[in-house]
C-alpha cells in the first residue's frame, strides 16, 4: 500500500463519542519535504477532513457521517484541483446491508458489495480517520482488531490489522505497517511509515495550507501575435478535440506541428489529475506560434473533450492512438492554411508519432521529446525500481508476464493494481510489442531527438539508443533539463517536484529554437 499516492489509504470506521467537538491538523513529510497537510473537525457524529497534496496538485475534501453506534452511514469525497478549485472527482459511499458507491469524474465507476462489520473506508493522507480507528483499541494491554476496509477507487475490500503489543500500536494494510504514537488521552500525536520514509506530526491548524481557501490561479494571457481557435478531426467513430495556435498575422501557408501528449490522462495542455500541472504543451505551442509556426495540441481519446466513442479503454489498443495521430496529420495536411506537417511527440507520445509516421501519416519530419529508446516494459521496470521496495518489485516481476499474456487476468498485488489493471491491459499488451529504436531505424523522414540530461523518467540511454538506431538523426541532450523540459539542476525527485506543478515555469531556452529551426529546415 502506497500511503502517499494521490488516492490510496486513510480510514473511516466506528469511533467513540469522545472524539466529538475536536479539531486539529497534521503534516506529512518525506526526507524533510512536505508531501501533504490535513485539517479536521468533529461536529457531533460528523467528521470533516481536508488534505492538500501539493505534489499531486490536489485537495481532498471528505465528510463522514456515523449512526448512534458509530458505524459509518455515509462517506463523501471530493478531489479538487489546487490551481482552480474545480472538482476532478466526486465519490459517494453509503452503508447498509452492503456498501454501495458511485464515482463521478475520472475514472467514473460504482457498484455494491458485502462488507461485514467492523466496517471501514480507505482513502489517502487523512490521518484524522486513522486516529479515529486507533480509538477502537481498549485503553490498556495488548490487543488486536481486524477492520474490514474499503477502497473506493477500485471497489476492493482489504483487512486492516490494528494492534497494540508491548505498548506499541501499529496499523497494517496490504503488508505496509504504520506505527502510531498516541497521547495519554488517546489522540494521535504522530505516526510513521518506515518502509516509505513518511513521517506524520500534529501541527497548528493555521500553519497548514489545507486550512486556507483555494486561490485559483489567473488564466494565462495569450501572447501578442498568437491567435487560438478550436480544432477537431475524426478517426472513424472517435472524435478528437484540440486547440490550434496560429501566428496572428501569417502571410500565406505556414508549417504546422501536431503535438502528441505523453502517457496516462494527460490533456492537451500537458496537465494530468495524477499530479502534473505543467502546461508544457500549451507553452510549447504558443512559443512556436510566436515564431511563425502553427501548433495543434489535442486531448487524446478518453481525455477531456475527446471522450471515448464506440469503444472503451479496456478495448483500446496502442494502435488506436496511433490511428488518431495519423488522422490528425491527414486533417492538417489537407488544410489549405498549412504547408508541411511535423509530428512532435513527448514521452509516450514520441513512440506514437514514430509509429504514425511509419504507418503513413503525411509528416515531413518527426521530433521526439523525452522519448523512449527501449521497449516500454524496460523503461517502466527501471522507473519502478526507484519507487518500489524489493518485495513489491519482485511481485511486479512475477505478475507482468501473465498480465502481458493472452490468458485470464492474473492475480495482482493490491499495491500494483493501479498499474496492472484490466482497464489498460490491452493497451499495455500492444504497446509492449513495439521497439522504439526499431521504429526510429525505419523512419523515412528527418528525425530530431531531444532529451533532458536530468530527466528522472526517461534517461539519456534512451536518446543514445535512438541515435544508434538512426545515425542520421539530429540528437540534442539538454543540460539540467527535466522530463517536462524545465530547468532541473539535479535528478533528485523532491527537487524536481515543483517543476511538475508550476505552469508558469519557463521551458529551457534551447528547446523552442531547436524545434523551430528543425521545422523551418524541413518545411522549405
Amino acid at each position: 500500500m502506497d500511503w502517499h499516492s494521490w488516492m490510496a489509504a486513510a480510514l473511516v470506521t466506528a469511533v467513540p463519542a469522545g472524539l466529538a467537538a475536536q479539531s486539529g491538523a497534521y503534516r506529512t513529510t518525506k526526507n524533510g519535504q512536505e508531501l501533504a497537510s490535513e485539517v479536521y473537525r468533529w461536529s457531533g457524529d460528523t467528521l470533516d477532513a481536508t488534505a492538500d497534496v501539493p505534489f499531486a496538485t490536489h485537495r481532498v475534501v471528505t465528510t463522514t457521517v456515523y449512526d448512534g453506534a458509530w458505524e459509518p452511514l455515509s462517506y463523501d469525497l471530493r478531489v479538487l484541483a489546487l490551481a482552480t478549485g474545480a472538482t476532478l472527482q466526486h465519490v459517494q459511499v453509503t452503508f447498509g446491508d452492503s456498501v454501495r458507491w458511485t464515482v463521478e469524474g475520472r475514472p467514473a465507476a460504482g457498484g455494491a458489495r458485502p462488507l461485514p462489520a467492523p466496517r471501514a473506508v480507505m482513502q489517502n493522507l487523512l490521518w484524522s480517520h486513522l486516529a479515529a480507528v486507533a480509538r477502537r483499541l481498549p485503553p490498556a494491554g495488548d490487543a488486536e482488531l481486524v477492520l474490514h476496509t474499503f477502497l473506493v477507487d477500485n471497489g476492493m475490500a482489504l483487512d486492516l490489522v490494528l494492534a497494540r503489543r508491548s505498548g506499541r500500536v501499529t496499523a497494517t494494510v496490504a503488508g505496509t505497517a504504520v506505527e502510531l504514537w498516541l497521547s495519554d488521552d488517546g489522540n494521535l500525536d504522530s505516526a510513521s511509515v518506515a518502509s516509505q520514509g513518511l513521517r506524520i506530526e500534529r501541527v497548528p491548524v493555521d500553519g497548514v495550507s489545507a486550512s486556507r481557501p483555494i486561490a485559483p490561479a489567473a488564466a494565462p494571457a495569450l501572447p501578442p501575435g498568437v491567435a487560438e481557435e478550436p480544432i477537431a478531426w475524426s478517426d472513424g467513430a472517435q472524435r478528437l478535440a484540440g486547440t490550434l495556435a496560429m501566428p496572428a498575422h501569417a502571410a500565406g501557408k505556414v508549417p504546422v506541428v501536431l503535438i502528441v501528449a505523453g502517457s496516462g490522462p494527460t490533456d492537451r495542455d500537458g496537465d494530468s489529475p495524477l499530479g502534473v500541472h505543467s502546461a508544457i504543451y500549451r507553452k510549447l505551442a504558443w512559443a512556436l506560434a510566436e515564431r511563425g509556426i502553427a501548433a495543434v495540441r489535442y486531448d487524446k481519446r478518453g481525455i477531456g473533450a475527446s471522450p471515448f466513442e464506440g469503444r472503451q479503454m479496456a478495448d483500446v489498443t496502442f494502435g488506436d492512438y496511433v490511428d488518431d495521430v495519423r488522422a490528425g496529420a491527414r486533417a492538417l495536411a489537407a488544410d489549405p492554411r498549412f504547408a508541411r506537417v511535423v509530428l512532435v511527440g513527448h514521452s509516450e507520445g514520441a513512440l506514437l508519432v514514430l509509429r504514425a509516421a511509419n504507418e503513413g501519416a503525411p509528416a515531413a519530419g518527426v521530433v521526439t521529446m523525452a522519448g523512449m529508446g527501449r521497449p516500454f516494459t524496460a523503461v517502466l521496470r527501471e522507473q519502478l525500481a526507484r519507487q518500489l521496495d524489493s518485495v513489491q518489485l519482485a511481485a511486479y516481476d512475477r505478475a507482468l508476464p501473465a498480465f502481458l499474456g493472452d490468458g485470464p487476468m492474473p492475480e495482482v498485488p493490491t499495491d500494483l493494481r493501479s498499474l496492472l489493471n484490466p482497464g489498460v491491459r490491452r493497451f499495455i499488451q500492444t504497446e509492449a510489442l513495439l521497439d522504439p529504436a526499431a521504429e526510429a531505424r525505419r523512419l523515412a523522414v528527418p528525425l530530431m531527438v531531444l532529451q533532458g540530461a536530468t530527466d528522472i523518467q526517461v534517461s539519456v540511454a534512451d536518446a543514445d539508443a535512438l541515435r544508434t538506431a538512426a545515425p542520421r538523426a539530429e540528437v540534442h541532450v539538454l543540460a539540467e533539463t527535466s522530463h517536462l523540459f524545465v530547468h532541473a539542476a539535479s535528478r533528485d525527485p523532491a527537487a524536481q517536484a515543483p517543476g511538475y506543478q508550476d505552469p508558469a515555469a519557463a521551458l529551457v531556452p534551447e528547446l523552442v529554437p531547436q524545434i523551430a529551426a528543425f521545422v523551418e529546415r524541413i518545411a522549405r
